[in-house]
């Protein structure tokens, strides 16, 4: 599956939201519990603990009435305390007010433990609602006695007497039950304060951690989108090199989601790179062919134009010396002469070396284009050596030749490819000593057919190698240097290449290639 740049950037930032939604959530959620626990304190369990607190002032108040003594007194405290807060009538209406306030039943905020507390605070409300209604209604009948009656004397009847201390009495244990039940209360509104404590707690560190979790996950997207789009800077900086001339490809990006389109882009951008290399490699090479041909051409007008300049005046002198010559003879001084006759000689040799040197130049600035058909390659090679054989052998140097078995036919013109074949062998002569052996091969390789002529001298030095094809570059202190650059614009013009091998005291390797002939 091959995921977009695009996709996986939105995945990662997708990734990256719902981590913090998560977060987010979760804190809302905590912080909601934590607010239900709050409230259900604030506004059951406090309002739990005034309600009892106030139901306890008022019976303690109306135990405080049960205990006197006095009919008089007694029957204006029962009175005031009706008509203030009508106890004892209402104790048990408080006690079922207070009961509504301790069932958290219904409150999902309020954890498991803390509900079991409070519903046995609930049943305790529930049992002390019941006697409290017993006590109320048993205190009303005695109130409503109490001012009927007119008591005679100082003195309260028996009856009355007698259902004062009983009231009295199960007032003093329902003010004892009201003081456990608000100390249960307490109990359990400290259990319910440290749970809170507890819960904002642990709810503080779980969201550092989550946030923290939240944030190594962003860092980690961003890491991954960095390392994502790294490659981008890399192909910046390959596109300035590119317009340097390095044309050097890059690494494709591998990802185990597929090619993504910076993988896509790199591909591309190699392509584009191999394609201009090969154009610049192309233009080099056209560029330097310009310069050659215009090099060759200008040292060919040159070369015509000495040679022309040359010619005659050679001639002349060598027609002077044979007059002079005979002037000699006939004036009775004899031309041969110990005295005259080398000087005579070294003239003539001279002007025939010059004569040769332009007619060599002539050669190279004149080098027609081939005219090529079809030759058999092992032929020439074969007739050139033997017929140069016995010359050759008069330097004391051995020409051995080796030729495959297949004939080997090429599209060629034979005269220009037995001089190029000729001026390597003379080359690889004249670097020989006497008793050395020129090896020269003829074979087949890769659709092409090899010449190789190796010999046994003392080889090129490095700085003469580079500069071994240039026009009039020669090692030799009597060579022209235009024999190689003649074999090299030879070969070059049939489709082939020359090229060198040269190390100091072990000889020089010439091979030159051509393609063969295709099969008809």
């Amino acid at each position: 599956m091959r995921l977009s740049l695009a996709t996986k950037v939105f995945i990662a930032f997708a990734g990256v939201t719902i981590v913090f939604s998560a977060v987010v959530m979760f804190g809302v959620e905590r912080t909601q519990s934590l607010y239900g626990q709050l409230r259900a304190i604030n506004q059951r369990i406090v309002p739990l603990g005034l309600q009892l607190s106030d139901v306890q002032n008022d019976l303690r108040s109306f135990h405080v009435v049960l205990n006197e003594r006095d009919p008089a007194v007694l029957r204006r405290s029962l009175q005031l305390t009706r008509l203030l807060n009508a106890l004892p009538e209402n104790l048990d209406e408080e006690l079922g007010e207070a009961a509504l306030l301790a069932d958290f039943s219904e409150l999902e905020e309020v954890p498991a433990a803390q509900s079991e507390a409070f519903a046995s605070i609930l049943r305790d409300l529930r049992a002390l609602q019941t006697r409290g209604a017993e006590f109320s209604k048993a205190a009303s009948a005695f109130t409503t006695q109490v001012l009927r009656e007119r008591p005679q004397g100082s003195e309260l009847s028996a009856s009355i007497s007698e259902t004062q201390t009983e009231l009295s009495a199960e007032a003093r244990a329902l003010d004892n039950r009201l003081t456990q039940l608000r100390a249960e209360l307490r109990v359990a509104t400290d259990q319910a304060l440290t749970r809170a404590d507890d819960a904002e707690r642990s709810s503080v560190y779980a969201l550092g951690a989550l946030s923290l979790a939240a944030l190594a996950v962003a860092l980690l997207v961003l890491i991954l989108i960095v390392w994502t789009l790294r490659p981008l800077t890399t192909l910046a900086q390959a596109a300035r090199r590119i317009g340097e001339g390095d044309y050097r490809p890059l690494p494709t990006p591998s990802t185990r989601m597929g090619q993504d389109e910076v993988a896509l882009l790199t591909a591309e951008f190699n392509a584009m790179a191999h394609s201009l290399a090969e154009r610049d490699a192309r233009l080099r090479s056209q560029h330097a062919a310009l310069l050659k041909s215009e090099r060759l051409a200008t040292i060919g007008r040159m070369t015509s134009l000495i040679t022309h300049e040359l010619r005659n005046p050679l001639s002349s002198i060598n027609l002077n010396v044979e007059m002079l010559a005979e002037a000699l003879q006939e004036r009775g001084i004899d031309a041969s002469d110990e005295d005259i006759r080398p000087l005579l000689e070294t003239v003539i040799e001279e002007v025939d070396r010059l004569r040769d040197i332009t007619e060599e130049y002539l050669t190279y600035a004149r080098l027609p284009s081939p005219k090529t058909q079809p030759e058999n390659l092992d032929d020439i090679v074969q007739g050139l050596i033997d017929f140069h054989h016995w010359e050759w052998s008069q330097h004391g140097v051995e020409v051995i030749v080796t030729i495959d078995n297949a004939p080997l036919e090429v599209d060629v013109d034979a005269n220009q490819i037995r001089q190029a074949l000729l001026n390597l062998i003379k080359n690889a002569v004249e670097a020989s000593s006497p008793g050395d052996a020129i090896v020269v091969s003829v074979t087949r390789v890769e659709g092409v057919a090899r010449v190789a002529i190796e010999d046994q001298g003392e080889g090129i030095r490095p700085e003469a190698l580079e500069r071994l094809f240039e026009p009039f570059f020669s090692t030799k202190s009597q060579g022209t240097g235009l024999g190689l650059p003649m074999t090299q614009q030879i070969l070059e013009e049939h489709g082939g290449q020359l090229s060198v091998e040269s190390d100091l005291g072990e000889g020089t390797r010439f091979c030159f290639e051509l393609p063969l002939s295709s099969p008809h």
